[in-house]
């Protein structure tokens, strides 16, 4: 069983088991409970009263507590597929682009060759090391918050400048990259993102005037993925 399969089924085991735990601790009167009637709970014996504590403290508090940390794992999971980009209108046009075999950007080359096999923009886009993965689904969630409450406009644009370090976490050392002159050259400015890879390499998306609405180019990408 996939790890994704057994979250979700976790995630309504905990649902369930909650809400019907609320139900019958709401229909409990606690002022009635004995505290000399034992209960059994496996190898282990309880006052009536105790146990119906430890099952609201379950019911209100453990149970909420283990869905809601079931639930972010599954969004922080999530977010690693290129379908969770898709979902949202206004990362069409990067994603259409990218699956476009017939365009020329960075993304889509990348894309049509395979040289990320999966989870493509989350590949590019969470810098190296667990910081940087955890700083990534923040942004993520930055984005789900502006997208949910409409407080966005188009066309979008990135927030801060891209980090090389996403591109050279896979190219540096490669015997490709080594044979670039102009790579040795820049090393340093590389390093540190003075110098964006970009500016070689050419766009990574569609230009902010194509994915512009109103513009013949973003009626097309916003068509592609149908």
């Amino acid at each position: 069983m996939e790890a994704v399969t057994l979250v979700r089924l976790l995630g309504a085991v905990f649902c369930l088991a909650g809400a019907g735990l609320c139900w019958k601790i709401a229909r409990t009167r606690f002022n009635a409970l004995s505290p000399e009637k034992q209960v059994s709970v496996g190898n282990a014996r309880m006052s009536q009263a105790a146990f119906w504590k430890l099952a609201a403290f379950a019911g209100i508090v453990a149970l909420p507590f283990a869905t809601v940390a079931v639930a972010n794992y599954h969004t922080f999971e999530g977010v690693h597929q290129v379908g969770s980009c898709a979902r949202c209108h206004v990362m069409l046009p990067m994603v259409n682009d990218m699956r476009n075999p017939a365009s020329g950007t960075l993304a889509a080359r990348h894309f049509k060759n395979r040289w990320i096999p999966q989870d493509q923009c989350y590949g590019c886009h969470s810098d190296y090391g667990l910081s940087g993965n955890l700083q990534a689904k923040m942004e993520s969630f930055r984005h789900l918050a502006r997208y949910t409450t409409r407080t966005y406009s188009e066309p979008i644009r990135m927030r801060g400048r891209f980090n090389n370090d996403n591109c050279l976490k896979c190219h540096q050392g490669m015997p490709q990259f080594k044979a670039g002159k102009s790579h040795e050259t820049a090393a340093a400015l590389l390093a540190d993102s003075s110098m964006s890879c970009l500016n070689c390499h050419g766009q990574a998306h569609p230009t902010r005037d194509q994915r512009t609405p109103g513009s013949a180019d973003y009626a097309k990408l916003m068509e592609e993925m149908k």
